[in-house]
């Protein structure tokens, strides 16, 4: 089952308003995958998720050349990757995804080994409009009607 959410954004307000109600639905165990062209809103939407999930102000930095970024708060700890520079599976392979799974897991440019996730996850998708506003699609995969119709009742409010 697939639910999906269609929203405009004309700012870093309401990116920041976007980060702060997927934080109240997300926990340890449930995927975020983020796509988008470079430029478009990934890693700024990212550091405004994990500052929500940590509640309190914290620079997030892209894993573009490390890969992967952990960042613990106090019993939480999140798992930002960004794919970007992966070549094959084998690589992979070699980023500790089974213990990430445990907790926060945010991933950039999943395309790149996408048939290796879980078949329930989010998917958040940005699409540049040119003049800072982005058009977002947010997937929901395997998560049940309550669980999208909460996402939907909260972006509502705004969008």
């Amino acid at each position: 089952m697939k639910y999906k959410i269609n929203i405009s954004i004309k700012n870093l307000n309401e990116t920041k308003f976007l980060a702060k109600v997927i934080s109240k639905i997300v926990h340890p165990k449930v995927l975020i995958l983020l796509k988008g062209k470079i430029g478009t809103g990934k890693t700024t939407f990212t550091s405004y998720l994990i500052n929500e999930i940590a509640k309190e102000k914290t620079k997030v930095l892209s894993p573009t050349f490390p890969i992967v970024n952990t960042n613990k708060f106090g019993d939480k700890e999140v798992w930002h990757y960004d794919l970007y520079r992966l070549n094959n599976k084998n690589e992979f392979y070699s980023l500790d995804f089974e213990i990430a799974f445990d907790n926060y897991v945010i991933v950039e440019w999943p395309e790149v080994m996408e048939d290796l996730f879980p078949q329930k996850r989010i998917e958040i998708m940005f699409k540049d409009f040119g003049d800072y506003s982005r058009k977002v699609d947010v997937i929901f995969f395997g998560y049940d009607y309550p669980f999208y119709n909460k996402v939907w009742k909260l972006l509502k409010q705004k969008f």
